[in-house]
């Protein structure tokens, strides 16, 4: 009985591991200073497909600037790229910032997190904020915290300039 135990999950197992390599890859879910996964801003349209393991098409908002909405699992975002480069990722659904906020974190859970904030009233909807996190060593990318009047998270970007936009691509 031992034997054919030992054999069915023997079995189980082998069966496994060429499903496990064969796995398709998905947009990592910890988005950092430092970029997400191995994304990171001035990467190409391509690159960011390959990294990711996703289909990207980008939609030409305005000449050389271009918004490509994106799905992977549970993740829900768009990427911003400039003259065919990436400038931020934009993650509404699936997410958590390095220090552990995600989407619905209180604002003061982001402060605690980060002591250094750039706060910026939201330009549409009137006691909102958009919250910045600069990286502190060269390249100075962001991290930004969209916070609604509930005082919750509901956007976390991160990327170059482009973090500050207030829609699409201005």
């Amino acid at each position: 009985m031992g034997f054919r135990v030992s054999l069915a999950f023997a079995l189980i197992v082998l069966a496994a591991v060429p499903a496990a390599l064969a796995s398709p890859r998905f947009v990592p879910s910890i988005v950092t200073l430092d970029g997400v996964g191995d994304v990171r801003p001035g990467l190409t349209v391509a690159q960011v497909e390959r990294h990711f393991g996703i289909d990207l098409r980008p939609n030409e908002i305005r000449p050389g600037c271009a918004q490509a909405s994106f799905r992977s699992g549970a993740i829900r975002g768009h990427a911003i790229f400039i003259r065919g480069r990436l400038g931020s990722l934009w993650f509404n659904r699936g997410v958590l910032a390095g220090r552990g906020i995600g989407i619905g974190s209180t604002f003061t859970a982001v402060k605690r997190a980060y002591r250094r904030l750039e706060i910026r009233q939201d330009v549409y909807v009137h006691g909102a904020r958009n919250v910045f996190v600069r990286r502190t060593r060269a390249p100075h990318w962001h991290l930004r915290f969209d916070v609604s009047v509930q005082n919750r998270v509901t956007r976390i970007a991160f990327g170059d300039r482009t973090v500050f936009f207030t829609e699409g691509c201005a």
